[in-house]
């Protein structure tokens, strides 16, 4: 197995995709491990980002539940205005959504990249006092 994650920028709904293979979580050198790669991606990128995260391939245990909580909610908070995920075993969505109660970060789980883009523009553009335009910030990592 090929622990690998890519960030990839979609410059048409200007948002940053998270990918993950093999990404298994099963204790806090793990955990570490996994928030030291993604802050290495998302440093790359000029300001905060939008941020779809694809959670199959990323596979959090039990033992490492409590530690990825905490840590995910920073990593959100310093490097992404709004963020949203699909996919994902079971287990993983549970401490996704148990760690956005506890810790006060966004759930936003769908099933597929679409639902989840959908959702995402659309929150954007409530926040945007409904406005309708491309917000071309140009977040192309550096």
């Amino acid at each position: 197995m090929a622990w690998r994650m890519s960030f990839d920028y979609d410059e048409v709904h200007d948002v940053v995709t998270a990918t993950f293979e093999d990404c298994i979580l099963n204790n806090a050198l793990d955990v570490a491990r996994w928030r030291t790669e993604v802050e290495g991606h998302l440093s790359r990128f000029p300001s905060k980002v939008d941020l779809l995260i694809n959670l199959d391939g990323l596979v959090v245990k039990y033992t490492a539940g409590r530690v990825f909580g905490r840590e995910r909610t920073e990593v959100l908070a310093r490097y992404t205005q709004r963020s949203f995920r699909y996919g994902g075993d079971e287990m993983t969505k549970m401490f996704v959504s148990t760690s956005g109660v506890i810790n006060g970060a966004a759930v936003n789980v769908f099933n597929s990249r679409d639902e989840a883009l959908a959702a995402l523009l659309a929150d954007r553009n409530a926040q945007a006092g409904g406005k309708n335009s491309p917000s071309g910030s140009g977040k192309k990592a550096v």
